[in-house]
């Protein structure tokens, strides 16, 4: 197996919530450059940006960072990354790491973890968790909930939370949205039809666990680590680094 890891950030240009959120700008520096910095400072071999905009691939290159603009359009940022790997000549058992291009403030020791957890355990899909720093967030069905078997893998993942965890009988994880995986199971898993629990969900790591496939977490915790999904969210990124 490949000793390191490679990062790849899907960063598409559309978003709903926030519209080009990538290149919305805190202070001088736009998210998908704070994304990137970071990640250049992990233990990563490489770091690509894959994009379906020209105005981002761009944007990177000009920074001096390597990006793959994608040809086709795709469902999710899986997918994106899919292409890039498809069109070069990795080994089937490298791994590649995918970091969401709204993760400006993404624990770069945490992405370490996970390619030393894939690598160690020698795991084909991998993500990670963390437990929930309040109710409200366990109860918001925009906070991704996951519950783990004593192997370490996923055992379901769901945005409401249910009665069995409103009991306290299971332990549920805050699920981050960071994937790992070794390059011949990302391309076994694209080529997967969308299961109906990923489509009812939206959740695209439901694809593997409907089709018996392992998703294996590693618990962590992110508590100083936010994505970028909404406007209030930009705004507090920017109080946040006011005042440090």
């Amino acid at each position: 197996m490949a000793e390191g890891f490679k990062i790849l950030i899907p960063a598409r240009i559309g978003s709903e919530r926030l519209p080009r959120k990538l290149l919305q700008e805190v202070g001088k520096k736009t998210v998908i450059q704070m994304t990137w910095e970071r990640c250049i400072k992990s233990n990563a071999e490489e770091v690509i940006v894959v994009t379906d905009s020209e105005e981002i691939f761009q944007h990177i290159s000009n920074l001096g960072g390597k990006a793959f603009l994608s040809k086709h359009k795709h469902d999710s940022g899986t997918d994106r990354v899919q292409e890039y790997v498809e069109s070069t000549s990795l080994d089937n058992e490298e791994i590649v790491i995918n970091v969401q291009g709204d993760e400006p403030l993404i624990d770069i020791e945490a992405v370490n973890k996970l390619g030393d957890f894939m690598r160690a355990n020698k795991y084909k899909y991998g993500t990670i968790a963390q437990h929930f720093s309040s109710n409200e967030d366990l109860l918001d069905p925009n906070k991704v909930k996951v519950i783990v078997n004593d192997d370490n893998s996923a055992e379901e993942f769901f945005r409401d939370t249910p009665a069995v965890v409103k009991d306290f009988s299971k332990v549920v994880l805050h699920h981050i949205g960071i994937y790992a995986y070794q390059v011949n199971f990302l391309n076994t898993f694209s080529g997967l039809s969308k299961s109906e629990n990923e489509i009812n969900l939206k959740l695209e790591q439901m694809r593997a666990l409907d089709n018996a496939l392992p998703l294996h977490v590693l618990e962590l915790n992110l508590d100083k680590s936010w994505g970028i999904d909404t406007e209030e969210d930009l705004i507090k990124l920017r109080k946040h680094l006011q005042l440090n």
